[in-house]
């Protein structure tokens, strides 16, 4: 099974501070690539391009943006009631548009409205940012590519706010644009423009690459990875790529660089080892696979991937140990102790599937949910 990164965005509105930029420490992991196994190198979409909005759509946009800037609203809320009140037909399972394309169809995947909320606040000189988040894996299954999703916010900075002389800041205020919102969400931190730019060349790539145009793949991949070497998501595809044409020892070159890499994810670490058994290098996949659990993750959602994946290939005892990771590491993500005592269950365990839904108990504030969990419970002990 191969894993692709993907990277759709979701949108609420709320108002709130942002918080500080994380600093990232650099790697040099660049590694170079075996373009001769691509030769149609296919262009790519310019920056330019994918953020250009026609005429008829600029003035569309700024004839509300006047109407809200007359009635007192500050720049950043403009773009938001635009947003509100024009673009409610974006899903998660949408295609990867540009601005033009997501404003002209009026449909699109969160990506899409990321790309077109910039192409808003560029166009009346809105400050922006994005933030990473922790959440919840959403999945697309493709034939034997599992794709997972990540998330990222759009921050529109108040333009009115001026910070005092006296006072240590440690938030800017800024209007949150975050689809599909999750009370589980934990922000993670802030990227800057190669970084956004980087992971919509990646979410292109990941769509080629689904529809087996491979030459286009790879030139939004290496794209992707030209503007931010540290992007992991573009590394495992390119190395994806690589394997695919025969060329295992590039691919492995880039599974190494993606493993020296700040941001590193268990996914990755999971097609090394299929690469690994597939060149019969069982030892070393071993110590890979022991790495994966020993490692320091402190992202819950990581670990839950890891055992949703595991729970996939019926690796029950994998999947009981990522499991229990994320209940240690982060006790409030209910849908841990669901998934687990539903897997105690494939094991003719009872008694411990009981245990963990007693453990879940505290962690459930809706009543809906923990009718759920109680009715849940009354029906395995009554079978007890």
């Amino acid at each position: 099974m191969k894993y692709i990164k993907y990277m759709p965005i979701y949108l609420l509105l709320a108002c709130l501070g942002c918080t500080s930029v994380e600093r990232e420490e650099e790697q040099n992991t660049r590694v170079d690539l075996n373009t001769s196994l691509f030769p149609a190198d296919i262009p790519v979409v310019s920056e330019a391009d994918l953020f250009a909005l026609t005429e008829q759509q600029q003035q569309e946009f700024l004839n509300f943006y006047q109407q809200r800037i007359a009635k007192g609203y500050l720049p950043h809320e403009g773009v938001q009631h635009f947003l509100v009140s024009h673009l409610s037909n974006f899903t998660y399972y949408g295609k990867t548009h540009t601005a033009s394309e997501a404003m002209t169809k009026n449909s699109g995947n969160c990506m899409s409205l990321a790309v077109l909320t910039t192409a808003f606040s560029r166009l009346v000189g809105v400050d922006m940012d994005y933030q990473k988040m922790h959440s919840l894996p959403i999945y697309e299954k493709h034939g034997n590519v599992i794709l997972s999703s990540s998330h990222v916010q759009s921050l529109l900075y108040d333009p009115s706010f001026v910070a005092e002389d006296d006072y240590i800041y440690l938030n800017r205020p800024a209007i949150v644009i975050d689809y599909f919102p999750q009370d589980d969400n934990i922000r993670s931190k802030k990227v800057n423009s190669n970084k956004f730019l980087a992971m919509y060349y990646v979410n292109r790539a990941a769509e080629f690459y689904l529809s087996k145009d491979f030459e286009s793949a790879f030139s939004y991949a290496k794209h992707a990875y030209l503007l931010d070497e540290n992007n992991v998501s573009s590394i495992n595809l390119l190395a994806l790529l690589h394997k695919k044409k025969g060329d295992e020892e590039s691919a492995e070159r880039l599974y190494l660089a993606a493993m020296a890499s700040s941001d590193v994810n268990i996914s990755v670490l999971d097609n090394y080892v299929n690469l690994l058994i597939k060149q019969g290098k069982l030892t070393e996949a071993q110590e890979i696979k022991s790495r994966i659990e020993n490692i320091y993750d402190p992202n819950p959602y990581h670990w839950l991937e890891k055992a949703q994946l595991a729970r996939y290939k019926s690796e029950y005892d994998d999947a009981v140990r990522f499991y229990r990771k994320v209940i240690k590491l982060a006790p409030y993500v209910k849908q841990a102790y669901f998934e687990l005592h539903e897997v105690y269950l494939l094991q003719n365990d009872k008694q411990q599937a009981i245990s963990i839904l007693e453990k879940a108990l505290p962690w459930l504030h809706e009543p809906k949910k923990k009718r759920q969990y109680k009715k849940q419970l009354y029906q395995l002990s009554a079978a007890s």
